[in-house]
């Protein structure tokens, strides 16, 4: 994967290097492994975490983690706290919502602040197909059908050619240690209901939909030239 990693940065985003980037890690495995991944590629990084306070000792033990990370790689580290629940209560959100909102208001003045350049997160080919699935059960124009983009603005997302099981097999090879949000499992979320109930069905029609869903993505962008 890290080979892959380097021949995607190389092909698409070649302008990243020598840039000053600022990682948003939760302690998951996708935002994880990516920072391994940036830091095998010797690339200029720096960590930004956020603590919801949504899953109580879960949510600390998140934060321990990253600030292991960061100190075991001698790296820059950000962290803020957020009472979420009464933020989202106030402006009349959804956790989901004033979570993404609190969490990228954050970024945009640690970028200022600091004069980084990019902000990378850890989005991959499973979360694309969830997205594309949950817009066009919601309704929604071409844009929301041709997935998350790869690069908004100053946000940059390296992972979306990847999977979640070669994400999973990158850090079961290399020993590293990730978090497991166990609020993922909750089907209460539309997300995770699509995650656990919808796309397995659709699995069992089509073994290779992953592939077949970024077939169809490329399809869709490039109807849009």
């Amino acid at each position: 994967m890290l080979a892959a990693l380097s021949e995607h940065i190389n092909k698409n985003f070649s302008f990243l290097k020598n840039k000053k980037l600022l990682v948003a890690i939760s302690g998951g495995i996708d935002s994880v492994v990516l920072t391994y991944l940036l830091q095998q590629l010797k690339f200029d990084i720096s960590l930004a975490h956020c603590n919801f306070h949504l899953r109580g000792e879960d949510s600390d033990n998140d934060e321990k983690l990253v600030l292991q990370i960061a100190d075991h790689f001698q790296l820059p580290v950000f962290k803020k706290s957020f009472d979420t629940s009464n933020y989202a209560k106030k402006e009349k959100l959804s956790i989901q919502l004033a979570a993404r909102k609190l969490r990228y208001e954050w970024f945009d003045v640690i970028v200022k602040e600091n004069k980084l350049d990019y902000i990378l997160t850890g989005h991959h080919a499973d979360d694309n197909l969830e997205t594309f699935l949950i817009n066009a059960i919601r309704g929604t124009g071409l844009d929301g059908l041709t997935g998350i983009p790869e690069k908004n603005l100053n946000i940059i997302r390296l992972l979306l050619p990847f999977t979640r099981e070669q994400i999973k097999k990158y850090a079961k090879e290399n020993a590293i240690v990730w978090r497991e949000d166990t609020s993922n499992m909750e089907t209460k979320y539309v997300r995770n209901k699509i995650r656990h109930k919808v796309i397995p069905i659709l699995q069992e029609l089509n073994p290779s939909l992953l592939s077949s869903f970024q077939k169809t993505l490329r399809n869709l962008k490039e109807s849009r030239l």
